[in-house]
């Protein structure tokens, strides 16, 4: 009983570690790195501020913070190539801006990239996954309710009411 339990478990595991550990040695590896614009002027703190700053910065997601800031991420194959890109993309951006008397709108660059997960990382994450699905199908195949209870006995008959 308990070793068709393990071989379910098990198989979802290893099937989950594969899948995601594949998926991600296809993928490839990058890094990313972030670079900010901030106190941006408040006529750049819109839609329109944000189409602007995504227009100096194509090969990047550019962001607008809760703050009116704008937040720039860069992936690329090398970490080199990342951290310039998004400090050059951040310098672009904040010499595009019309400067505001009294706001002193700074570009802060990306100071290094981190590293993506990688397929170990993934094979690790789709194994727990696999592990929590196993265990689900697991629950589902052999019912996870009690059994039926039967039923109890009939109540007794009702008697007098008792004087008083």
């Amino acid at each position: 009983m308990y070793g068709v339990q393990a071989r379910l478990i098990v198989a979802f595991t290893l099937l989950g570690a594969l899948v995601a550990g594949a998926v991600a040695g296809v993928a490839g590896r990058e890094y990313r790195a972030h670079a900010y614009v901030i106190r941006v002027p408040p006529a750049y703190s819109n839609a329109g501020g944000l189409a602007l700053a995504r227009a100096k910065a194509p090969r990047a997601k550019v962001q607008l913070t809760g703050r009116g800031d704008f937040a720039i991420t860069v992936r690329a194959s090398s970490e080199g190539e990342a951290v310039a890109l998004a400090t050059g993309y951040a310098k672009a951006i904040k010499r595009s801006l019309r400067r505001v008397p009294g706001l002193a709108t700074r570009g802060r660059g990306a100071r290094r990239a981190a590293r993506e997960l990688g397929p170990l990382g993934w094979a690790l994450l789709g194994g727990f996954a696999g592990l929590w699905l196993g265990v689900a199908a697991e629950i589902v195949r052999s019912g996870s309710g009690r059994a039926p209870r039967r039923a109890g006995a009939p109540c007794p008959p009702a008697t007098r009411a008792t004087p008083g």
